[in-house]
């Protein structure tokens, strides 16, 4: 599969390795590519294959996706698997190395949030989580907008639609939080006394961003906020999301929540406080709530209990269905995979994807 990046003007081979695919698949127009950004160590390939895969299937015919991966450690074996999961002809893809400087900056910021900060702190959360605010330094400089996507979602819609929508003088969009829905909620963990911010502004969900790279350079925002977290540490909560809400207040515009769906929370009944209608200041009625639960656009794995770790993880099913379009076919979590996970050290856990 010949890739041309008419970004950077380079010109990338892949080989794809299929046995059940004859031939490439032709572009059916020459309009300009939607342009996603991922990122993902070694533990993520298989969900990062299902993230892209998912959204190359839910396109309009006429549209392709130019993937930049920043790659956080995939094995070659790995790289190799997520490019023989992809549809010839509907994608290009590109993977991006960060700089040893910057992966020391990120390590050290990483380091000192797991040994002086709570417990309470969200330890499935991957280092390569910070590589998000590394964005508009990493892709090239023509490049003027971007999609984020986390490596957890199953897409459902049509990104190309997502890619339209219009910025106006917002840096990004992103979907109001489900638990957390404003930057004072407890689940937030942001202290806005001490970082001098309006208590009574929302607060977003970072998964999936739609960004305006222009504004962010303009702004020097990577510099800004590996700053301001460093100088903040014991302020802020939820790694680089808190980061993005605190710098971003009054400067990000809402998406219909359908393009980020918490599984989680929407489906965790088990008291009322989870049910996002009945929430204090919810910004959701009933109504929406059965809306976005009959057609999501993308469903969002938040939180621990992702589908290939947890057997009890909502809405799972759709993940696997996709997983079986992928390299990985027929995977499953297993209860020697459990056992495996348990017993080996915390600090070398990785998934089995072979």
């Amino acid at each position: 599969m010949k890739m041309n990046n008419s970004k950077t003007g380079k010109h990338h081979s892949v080989e794809f390795n299929h046995s059940d695919i004859n031939q490439e698949l032709e572009p059916k127009s020459e309009e300009e590519p939607i342009v996603i950004v991922c990122a993902a160590d070694n533990n993520y390939s298989m969900p990062l294959a299902v993230t892209m895969r998912s959204a190359i299937e839910n396109l309009k015919d006429n549209c392709k996706i130019f993937f930049y991966i920043i790659d956080g450690g995939i094995d070659p074996f790995n790289r190799q698997k997520i490019l023989n999961s992809l549809i010839p002809g509907k994608c290009e893809i590109e993977f991006i190395k960060i700089s040893d400087s910057l992966i020391d900056s990120i390590t050290k910021a990483h380091d000192n949030l797991k040994t002086e900060l709570t417990t309470s702190r969200p330890e499935h959360v991957s280092i390569t989580s910070f590589y998000r605010l590394l964005i508009p330094n990493l892709l090239p400089k023509q490049l003027e907008k971007v999609i984020y996507l986390d490596c957890d979602l199953v897409i459902m819609g049509d990104l190309s639609q997502l890619w339209q929508i219009d910025f106006g003088e917002n840096y990004i969009l992103a979907v109001r939080d489900t638990y957390a829905p404003f930057v004072s909620s407890p689940e937030a963990q942001l202290n806005c006394a001490v970082l001098g911010i309006n208590p009574d502004s929302p607060y977003f969900n970072a998964g999936v961003l739609s960004i305006d790279l222009k504004k962010l350079r303009a702004d020097k925002f990577s510099t800004k906020a590996i700053t301001y977290f460093t100088q903040n540490l014991d302020y802020i909560g939820f790694y680089d999301q808190g980061i993005l809400n605190a710098l971003l207040v009054g400067k990000w515009g809402q998406l219909d929540p359908k393009w980020n769906f918490n599984v989680t929370s929407f489906y965790d009944h088990s008291s009322e406080r989870y049910k996002p209608w009945a929430n204090s200041g919810s910004f959701y009625s009933e109504g929406i709530y059965n809306e976005l639960v009959s057609n999501p656009y993308i469903l969002h794995f938040v939180s621990v209990n992702k589908p290939w770790i947890s057997r009890f993880c909502p809405q799972k099913e759709d993940f696997f269905e996709c997983v079986d379009r992928t390299r990985w076919s027929g995977w499953r979590i297993t209860i020697w995979r459990r056992l495996w996970r348990k017993l080996i050290p915390a600090r070398s856990k990785s998934i089995d994807w072979l």
